[in-house]
């Protein structure tokens, strides 16, 4: 069971929307979306059904031929596959649902087994194909032991970023999911984050 506060999650970004990731399952995604006064999210389709309430503000959904204005306290359902974009009227927040089968791409992900590597490799290893990963993308770690201390110096160095999933828990060989579940902070990275990167972390497309 899981318990969120949304009136204090809401952050804005005055450069580009905010979409923040606050439960992301196979099969079900929800997302946070903050958006200034006049800020756009792009056309974009997205497998499963799509669920948007409006906490705040007034939003445009265009969907289809003709668009739609969401005000506080309404609720909008997009088909799957249907291209939609967004337009803020004011500053606003969105919850968005996203409801899909499992993601294949998590169920055939890279492996990356480091069972023949050096223990002094294995955590640069593991932590530079991790800031390979494009938000939502994951690898199967295999190793012959298990990796409590990478665990725990993924936490510390990428905090928040990193979803942790076991496979298999030995005793020979144990194999982890590791998963990047949200972007660098601005404070871990001076890197921007692209569009196809934001429009990713709402929708997983």
């Amino acid at each position: 069971m899981q318990k969120l506060n949304l009136n204090v999650l809401i952050e804005y970004d005055d450069e580009k929307f905010n979409p923040k990731v606050l439960m992301d399952e196979p099969g079900y995604r929800m997302v946070l979306l903050s958006l200034r006064a006049g800020q756009r999210v792009p056309e974009h389709t997205s497998e499963g059904m799509v669920t948007m309430h409006a906490i705040l503000g007034s939003i445009t959904l265009y969907a289809g031929y003709l668009p739609n204005e969401l005000y506080a306290g309404e609720v909008i359902c997009i088909e799957s596959g249907v291209p939609h974009r967004i337009e803020a009227i004011e500053d606003s927040a969105l919850l968005v649902l996203s409801t899909a089968g499992t993601d294949s791409s998590m169920e055939h992900s890279e492996e990356l087994d480091v069972c023949q590597v050096p223990r002094p490799q294995r955590h640069p290893l593991v932590l530079k194909r991790f800031d390979a990963l494009a938000l939502g993308e994951s690898f199967v770690l295999t190793t012959d032991h298990n990796p409590v201390l990478l665990n725990r110096d993924l936490e510390k160095l990428r905090p928040g970023q990193v979803s942790w999933e076991h496979l298999n828990r030995g005793p020979d060989r144990y194999r982890i999911r590791i998963r990047r579940v949200a972007r660098p902070r601005t404070s871990d990275s001076s890197v921007a984050m692209r569009p196809e990167d934001l429009l990713r972390e709402i929708h997983h497309i």
